[in-house]
């Protein structure tokens, strides 16, 4: 039986982009199976009572401007696109709903890695609920009921389970990965989390 590793991630994250690129050598170290559980990231800070985007900067690397830089970095680490998105003109929620959406339709995954695809590796300047539509369909889903799902009651659900569940793991923000009831918080820490199923895979 594979282990499972919940990946808890949102879609307007720089660093979420980062980490989803990863995946494939994730499952690849070993018998892994990883479980996409979108949701905003807003909402699971706020469920834990901490945030640092509240105030003014505590640190340099909170400002959207080193932010930027370092992604580009890691992109370029990595070997894939990376084009800031039209930040104030998307709608980041509706965006992240969709996501949750998908996990009632077909496979979030593909979904989410288009969505991520369009966001940072196309530089998104819209994403209207007709290109989150497109999108759905590229991915092998029902574009038009997906979208119809976003404001669904049940879809809400969803997502706030999914925030319990990603507290109740020991999330505090994302990209998180969870295995055997440990946390790796973050995209540079995707190193340490490759040493763990590596090293329980030997």
């Amino acid at each position: 039986m594979a282990r499972i590793v919940d990946f808890y991630y949102a879609i307007g994250s720089r660093y979420c982009y980062l980490a989803q690129s990863q995946v494939a050598r994730l499952e690849a170290i070993g018998h892994v199976a990883i479980r996409w559980h979108p949701l905003l990231s807003e909402d699971l800070m706020r469920a834990r009572g901490l945030t640092p985007f509240k105030q003014d900067p505590v640190s340099v690397q909170y400002l959207p401007e080193y932010r930027s830089e370092d992604a580009g970095r890691w992109a370029a680490f990595y070997g894939i696109p990376y084009r800031e998105p039209a930040w104030k003109a998307i709608d980041w929620r509706r965006v992240n709903m969709a996501a949750v959406a998908a996990a009632r339709v077909g496979d979030v995954a593909a979904y989410s890695r288009r969505l991520f695809d369009a966001a940072f590796g196309g530089g998104a300047q819209v994403m209207s609920d007709h290109d989150l539509a497109r999108l759905a369909d590229e991915a092998g889903l029902d574009g038009k009921r997906l979208v119809s799902l976003i404001d669904d009651k049940e879809t809400a659900a969803l997502h706030q389970r999914t925030i319990s569940a990603a507290v109740e793991a020991g999330a505090f923000g994302v990209p998180t990965f969870v295995v055997d009831g440990e946390v790796f918080w973050g995209n540079d820490r995707l190193i340490l989390l490759q040493h763990h199923l590596g090293k329980d895979a030997a």
